[in-house]
């Protein structure tokens, strides 16, 4: 089974995938709307049936990402700046004075992070203890 190019908000599980799209869609988001599929097709005669405004939803996912991706500190900016803003992991690594192996691995950390599942990983669940991410990075 292949992975969908495009997620609707009931297809967000905050796995690696729906997080990474999500941090690649965040200006679309924080615009208060939803990103568009690929096709062309439009249903306009979908109803809806959400009590929400159609831009609290996007906002509220958005709100979500940045979060997690402030929890994460400087990891989480260079995956926002990698994912959103095209920066290069040469660039990344000029900026900050770190090697581009380390860029890499920085930012897979702040993903894996990141993608925790529909609860944040620093809340304690039934499953697991909430960690920081700094205690998250001593285990990997």
């Amino acid at each position: 089974m292949t992975e969908p190019d495009w997620y609707s908000p009931g297809q967000i599980r905050f796995n690696r995938r729906s997080a990474l799209w999500l941090i690649q869609n965040l200006g679309i988001l924080l615009g208060g709307r939803w990103p568009q599929e690929a096709s062309n097709y439009v249903d306009i005669y979908a109803k809806r049936s959400s009590s929400k405004a159609s831009f609290v939803t996007p906002i509220e996912y958005a709100a979500e990402i940045e979060l997690r991706m402030e929890e994460c500190g400087e990891d989480g900016l260079i995956l926002e700046a990698m994912e959103c803003w095209g920066k290069s992991e040469e660039s990344m690594s000029k900026y900050l004075g770190i090697p581009v192996w380390s860029v890499r691995k920085r930012l897979k950390s702040a993903l894996a992070y990141m993608a925790s599942g529909p609860d944040r990983r620093w809340h304690d669940t039934k499953k697991r203890q909430g960690k920081t991410y700094r205690e998250f990075l001593k285990k990997e």
